[in-house]
């Protein structure tokens, strides 16, 4: 698939002319804008998106969390599988890290997503 490059939620331009990406980094690029997304928020479709409940407790539990990764990851179709997710806090923001299995069998690292955009 081919789709325009997206940095802090601005379409990309160069020489006047849209970025397009493809490949590794467009997946890279969908698969975040899940994450990013609250589940429901989107009126078009409200099973869009990253369940933030296991984010917002009291006591983090990161099995929870990471169990929210992977069915956010698994409305793309491209994705086989969750293979490892890494936390991360930074500040007062927290990061991941995911290593995931593409339906062709190889493998696809996202890091320092930051799913509490």
């Amino acid at each position: 698939m081919r789709a325009p490059k997206i940095v802090d939620g601005d379409i990309v331009f160069e020489n006047g002319d849209v970025v397009m990406i493809e490949g590794d980094e467009e997946l890279g690029q969908s698969l975040e804008s899940v994450f990013q997304t609250r589940k429901g928020e989107w009126f078009l479709n409200e099973n869009f998106g990253l369940d933030r409940e296991p984010f917002l407790t009291k006591k983090f539990d990161e099995l929870l969390a990471a169990d929210a990764i992977a069915e956010a990851a698994a409305q793309e179709e491209r994705i086989q599988q969750v293979e490892n997710v890494s936390f991360k806090r930074e500040g007062r923001s927290l990061k991941v890290d995911v290593t995931f299995v593409k339906s062709d069998g190889q493998s696809l690292q996202l890091e320092g997503v930051d799913v509490d955009a």
